[in-house]
């Protein structure tokens, strides 16, 4: 018999989806005095059925080919020395290779970017593991005390998603960004600038 604490380890759940998994018929729930137990054998069927499903892809979504980014072969060996040092996965690479692509195309790439782009790349990674991980369990949880928390794989999409934002808008990787880029480039000389500069 696996224990409570046992079971929600196992199954790598809330408290919350733990009874969900009971009210369905997937789990028998066993008291004891004040103790709760769980069937092994259930609990390790329906650890291998989770993990399973968790590979599904829907079927019914339309397929988007993974198009290669051509980039200068400066910055594309920069992009291999920074990956090399890190853990990027597909989605981390591609980011990088996009953001870079962009900022290269807007002519705003400057070597000392990279290691902001470098965080950026494994920001919208971490990010986007998270939210795949947050969709398999509740919102919220309930603490043996009772009271309600977010649960840890929402704060930390939600923190990535921070961190996220705030570097694609000192990189210039939003609208908002490119915008202020474009104002600025855009105004026109004081009198001041134009005596400095010597234009009339």
């Amino acid at each position: 018999m696996n224990t409570h604490k046992e079971a929600l380890e196992i199954l790598d759940c809330s408290k919350m989806t733990l009874s969900r998994y009971v009210k369905d018929g997937k789990l028998t729930r066993i008291k004891k005095g004040r103790r709760t137990f769980y069937d092994k054998r259930e609990v390790a069927l329906l650890a291998k059925d989770i993990q399973a499903n968790k590979h599904k892809y829907r079927t019914d979504l339309p397929q988007t080919e993974t198009r290669q980014i051509e980039l200068p072969k400066e910055v594309q060996d920069e992009i291999q020395e920074l990956s090399a040092d890190s853990r990027l996965n597909k989605v981390g690479m591609q980011t990088l290779q996009e953001a870079t692509k962009s900022l290269d195309d807007m002519g705003l790439y400057k070597e000392c970017d990279k290691q902001a782009l470098l965080q950026y790349a494994l920001s919208i990674q971490a990010f986007n593991h998270y939210f795949v991980k947050s969709m398999e369990v509740d919102g919220i949880t309930v603490a043996e005390t009772g009271s309600a928390t977010v649960h840890p794989y929402h704060r930390i999409m939600m923190d990535h998603q921070k961190i996220s934002l705030a570097l694609s808008d000192k990189l210039g990787l939003n609208p908002l960004a490119r915008q202020k880029i474009e104002i600025k480039e855009q105004r026109e000389l004081t009198e001041m600038e134009k005596l400095i500069f010597d234009i009339d």
